[in-house]
C-alpha cells in the first residue's frame, strides 16, 4: 500500500532554492532515511510532507486513512499538561482505560473507581499494553507523570514526546532527529524497537550507527535532487561512490561535447533553421550540465 506520493515539488527561499522537481514514493512498511548536507532543505522537506509547508509547486499526497505523526526536533506540547495527560490522553479505549486505571493509582484510590477501572482492563485486555506502556515509559526515564511539561528541560519533553508517539503506534511515522537527548542504552532499545515494529518510517538523523541499524532505503538530498538507494547505510556509502565515479566521467564527457558545441555556436550566422535551433537550445543544456560540480 502506497502511503505517500510526492510528485514533482519545489521550494526555494527568495532566490535560494533547496530543491527542484524532486518525487518520491513511500509505502506501507518502508523505513526510509532522508539525509544531506546541513541546509540543504531536509527538514523543509518534512514540514512540507507534514503539512506545515507549501511547495512552490508539484504536489503531495498522504494517505487518508492512515494515521501519520510528525515527531520534530522541537514537539509542540502542551506545557500546562501534567506529563501524565501528555502521554495517556488517547481517544483509544485501551488507553482511556489504562489512563482510568494508572490515575487510581496515583491518587492511591482503592475503592469503587480502581475496581471500575481494573473491571475495564479486563474487559478490554489492556494488561499486555500496561506492560508495553511500563516498558517505554521506564526506558526513556519518563518517571516524573505528575509534572507540568512546562516545567521540563527540553531533552525531558523529547522523550515526553517519544514515548507518546511509540505508545499510540501511529501508522506513518516522520521523525527529525530522533536519537537527540537520548543515551547509548535508549538509542539501542529504541533501534530494536522501530526495526521490530510494523511503523512505516521516514527520518532525518546525523546517526549513522542508527540509519544502519533501522533503515532499508536512503533518500539523499544533494544538488537539489534526490537520489534513492536501496539498503543499509553502509550500501548506500557504497552505491554513492560509485554514482559519484560514474558522474566523473561523464561530466568529461560532457565538458569535451560542450567545447565542440561553443566552438560551433561562435561559427554560426544569426540566421538559422529549425535544426540548428534545436541544436542551440540543447547547447545551453550541455552548458549547464558541464559546469556542475560533483561537491559543492
Amino acid at each position: 500500500m502506497n502511503y505517500l506520493t510526492v510528485e514533482n515539488i519545489s521550494k526555494s527561499f527568495g532566490e535560494r532554492v533547496l530543491f527542484e522537481d524532486i518525487t518520491l514514493h513511500i509505502n506501507q512498511g518502508d523505513k526510509v532515511a532522508l539525509i544531506a548536507k546541513n541546509g540543504a532543505g531536509k527538514t523543509s522537506l518534512l514540514n512540507l510532507i507534514a503539512g506545515l509547508e507549501s511547495p512552490d509547486s508539484g504536489n503531495i499526497w498522504l494517505h487518508p486513512n492512515i494515521e501519520t505523526v510528525f515527531l520534530s526536533q522541537e514537539p509542540n506540547l502542551d506545557g500546562n499538561l501534567t506529563v501524565f495527560d501528555a502521554v495517556y490522553r488517547s481517544q483509544n479505549p485501551v488507553m482511556k482505560a489504562l489512563a482510568a486505571y494508572e490515575l487510581s493509582l496515583l491518587q492511591h484510590d482503592d475503592g469503587e473507581s480502581m475496581q471500575h477501572a481494573i473491571d475495564e482492563m479486563d474487559r478490554l485486555n489492556a494488561w499486555n499494553y500496561d506492560v508495553k506502556v511500563k516498558q517505554i515509559l521506564s526506558t526513556l526515564d519518563v518517571d516524573y507523570l505528575e509534572r507540568r511539561v512546562g516545567s521540563l528541560s527540553g531533552g525531558q519533553r523529547k522523550r515526553v514526546a517519544l514515548a507518546k508517539v511509540l505508545i499510540d503506534e501511529p501508522d506513518f511515522l516522520i521523525f527529525d532527529e530522533p536519537t537527540n537527548h537520548l543515551d547509548l542504552e535508549m538509542i539501542e532499545w529504541l533501534q530494536g524497537y522501530i526495526k521490530q515494529s510494523k511503523i512505516t518510517l521516514l527520518t532525518v538523523t546525523h546517526d549513522r550507527y542508527f540509519l544502519d541499524a533501522v533503515c532499508n532505503q536512503i533518500l539523499e538530498l544533494e544538488h537539489q535532487q534526490l537520489y534513492k538507494y536501496q539498503g543499509t547505510y553502509t550500501e548506500f556509502l557504497e552505491k554513492k561512490a560509485e554514482r559519484e565515479v560514474n558522474m566523473a566521467i561523464n561530466l568529461e564527457k560532457t565538458k569535451s561535447l560542450y567545447k565542440k558545441e561553443l566552438e560551433w555556436m561562435r561559427k554560426q550566422p544569426q540566421a538559422r533553421g529549425t535544426k540548428a535551433k534545436s541544436r542551440i537550445d540543447s547547447f545551453y543544456d550541455i552548458e549547464k550540465k558541464s559546469k556542475a560540480k560533483l561537491n559543492e
